[in-house]
Parts: C-alpha cells; structure tokens; sequence
C-alpha cells in the first residue's frame, strides 16, 4: 500500500473511528476516488451547517435502521459516533423508533440489539440505564 493510501486510511480513522475493509481496497485501488469520497462525507457529516454532528448520526442510524438493520457495524459506528457527540440512549431509542414503519420492527429490534452491544462496551452503567 502507498504511503498516500496509508495516510489517507489513518486520516479517515481519526475523523470516524472506524475503517470499513472496503476503504482499504479503495485505497489501494483508486486513492483519488477514496479521498473524493471522504471529502463528500466531510461535506455531509462534519461540517455543521443547519445541523450538529449529532443529529446527523441520529439520521445515520435511523437510516441504516430502516434499510438494514442486519449492518450490525455500520450501526454500532453510527451509535458510538452519535453517542461521542453527545447523543443519549434515550435519542437513539427514538431515532429507532422512527425507523420502524419504513423499516418493520425487525428493523427496530435488531437496531436496538446493536444499541445494547454499544452500551455494554461503554460499561454496565450505560446498558442498564
């Protein structure tokens, strides 16, 4: 991998917190491509226009919820995002719960699966509260 495809990867860690597997191949593949892509989520994501960061993970997660909610990792992500920007479980609940018309209720249970998952790994007092 070029050091420009490395660089890239680790900048993309930094600003989400995650690097799916397919950002490695589209790095080593098509670098210009990749940092294209990570501009547009700059563009959606981070940068706060009308709203803050965490509103749009609440977006995410409601919109993962809805057209797949067996995503456990592109869930698990948007949570631990949502809830390092401030979100709280009660939040994230009702973002899932947005999701389950558009998406049935397996979308919402299984959602709330990973939210479990989430809490658990922030410590016991997070998943039971």
């Amino acid at each position: 991998m070029s050091e420009r495809s490395k660089r890239l990867l680790e900048e993309m860690m930094r600003k989400r917190g995650y690097v799916y597997p397919s950002y490695r191949v589209l790095a080593e593949d098509d670098p210009e491509f990749l940092e294209t892509y990570d501009r547009l989520y700059e563009l959606a994501m981070i940068r706060t226009r009308i709203f803050p960061e965490k509103i749009k993970e609440l977006f995410f997660i409601c919109a993962i919820a809805a057209r797949n909610p067996g995503d456990a990792s592109a869930m698990k992500n948007h949570m631990r995002r949502a809830l390092e920007r401030g979100a709280t479980k009660e939040e994230i609940l009702e973002a899932l719960k947005c999701a389950l018309f558009p998406g049935g209720a397996l979308s919402l249970l299984y959602s709330i699966n990973s939210l479990i998952e989430v809490l658990k790994e922030r410590g016991p007092s997070m998943a039971q509260a």
